[in-house]
């Protein structure tokens, strides 16, 4: 089985700050900008401490009417952020993932800093590889059994 590690995005995740005064506004600018589905909110000695995501924006400011400007980073984020090691395999992320109704991890270091996030995603592009790979490796069989059944 795959570590997390081997499939995970390696981009440094984009954080914002809690307690900063940074509005659900902010995010959205973010979020859009740089083309990325989620921030990590850090404390003030830059420790992870909850997530915000496109879906949650939409759900707790959107859904709800809630003036964008006004609502606070921390009273939209997901907090505790669940996270995951790199060694850690790409099974257990998706049994936590599915166990917590979420789609994107945030992957952490032995040091407990977060080097990448691995998403619903990475897992699905590692699957879909794995299939092709068994596809191929099935085709190559079948050819070969069948010349091997012509020169018998």
């Amino acid at each position: 089985m795959s570590s997390v590690s081997e499939i995970m995005s390696f981009r440094e995740p984009w954080t914002i700050a809690a307690y900063s005064n940074k509005t659900a506004r902010d995010v959205a600018a973010i979020l859009t900008k740089n083309r990325i589905g989620s921030l990590i909110v850090i404390d003030k000695d830059n420790t992870p401490v909850g997530i915000i995501t496109e879906s949650d924006l939409v759900k707790r400011v959107c859904l709800e009417n809630y003036n964008a400007d006004k609502v606070l980073v921390e009273e939209i984020m997901s907090s505790p952020l669940i996270t995951i090691m790199t060694y850690d395999s790409v099974d257990t992320a998706s049994r936590i993932m599915l166990s917590n109704k979420i789609k994107r991890l945030p992957v952490l270091e032995a040091d407990n800093r977060i080097i990448g996030i691995i998403s619903v995603t990475d897992i699905t592009h590692h699957l879909a590889r794995i299939l092709l790979d068994d596809y191929n490796r099935h085709r190559s069989l079948k050819k070969i059994l069948e010349m091997n059944d012509v020169s018998n």
